[in-house]
């Protein structure tokens, strides 16, 4: 039987994928209910939006395609209020997931390993979401930016925006401090990083694309058979609605980015190993003083 994560530890990059996943199913029951808990009413505050907005984009469409008007195709009509709270709400989603299982994982390797109660991770979380709202405004912008000039800053930006996160929950690092910390942990594992979270995401996005494919291929299929193509109003709304609960997988890359952190901090500072050779010859378990509420 294999024993409990240990997160404080050095890993290489099979280790961390296979961890990511074993720690998933070792505490698949608790990460769900943390989720629901702390991210349900924003995923569908997103899903809401995402549906009106999606209604009124099948319209104009199907409207356009029939010759009916053009009007339709406005910037205005296009990008309007559904289109921005649809954003904010998504933005707000992941922001809420991040933090909810940061709280969990952190919260987990203070208790020994254990996982933590609901209101232990409120704790965290009511403390850290706005931090976390708000830098993810700034660094999305940022890799945006990075993006758009060749492609290639955006890419090396991606693993150190990533592990800014981890930083500021578990070492309650603010903005700037979570930036600097981020570059020098992995300035020399760059690769490695970079390379662990490219293929989470690929595994995560393949899951996704396997709930939502057949919903699209329906879609894709009505509009090129019928005489007269529209999109499929109730195809569109079922995706738009799939594609608001595939947002579950995305605690995967969390997970992901953790076992990363400490990975590379056992790396650099090997806290981990200090703590056990502190404990070593203990019958019982440290007493951890830090503060689980805010």
């Amino acid at each position: 039987m294999i024993g409990k994560i240990e997160f404080k530890k050095r890993r290489d990059f099979g280790q961390v994928i296979n961890d990511t996943f074993t720690f998933m199913r070792q505490n698949f029951k608790p990460l769900l209910k943390t989720y629901f808990t702390f991210c349900g009413l924003f995923v569908l505050a997103s899903m809401s939006s995402m549906l009106v907005y999606q209604y009124k984009m099948v319209n104009i469409i199907n409207t356009v395609g029939n010759g009916r008007s053009s009007r339709g195709l406005g910037l205005g009509n296009i990008y309007g209020l559904e289109y921005f709270l649809s954003l904010l709400f998504s933005l707000a989603t992941y922001a809420s997931m991040t933090v909810a299982i940061l709280s969990f994982i952190a919260l987990y390797v203070q208790k020994g390993n254990q996982a933590p109660s609901t209101e232990e991770v409120w704790g965290y979380f009511k403390y850290y979401f706005f931090r976390i709202f708000g830098s993810s405004i700034v660094l999305i912008l940022m890799v945006f930016v990075g993006l758009v000039f060749c492609l290639v800053p955006g890419l090396y930006l991606f693993p150190f925006v990533a592990m800014m996160f981890p930083i500021m929950v578990i070492e309650n690092g603010t903005l700037g401090y979570s930036f600097s910390r981020s570059f020098q942990m992995i300035k020399d594992n760059f690769w490695v990083t970079f390379g662990t979270l490219i293929i989470v995401w690929i595994i995560v996005y393949a899951c996704m694309s396997m709930v939502v494919l057949p919903t699209t291929l329906f879609s894709m299929i009505g509009m090129f058979t019928s005489k007269n193509p529209q999109m499929s109003l109730s195809l569109s709304m079922a995706t738009t609605v799939l594609q608001s609960l595939c947002q579950v997988f995305t605690i995967i890359p969390i997970i992901t980015i953790s076992l990363s952190y400490f990975s590379l901090l056992e790396q650099k500072e090997n806290t981990g190993l200090m703590e056990r050779i502190t404990n070593f010859g203990s019958t019982e378990k440290p007493i951890d003083t830090r503060p689980e509420e805010y």
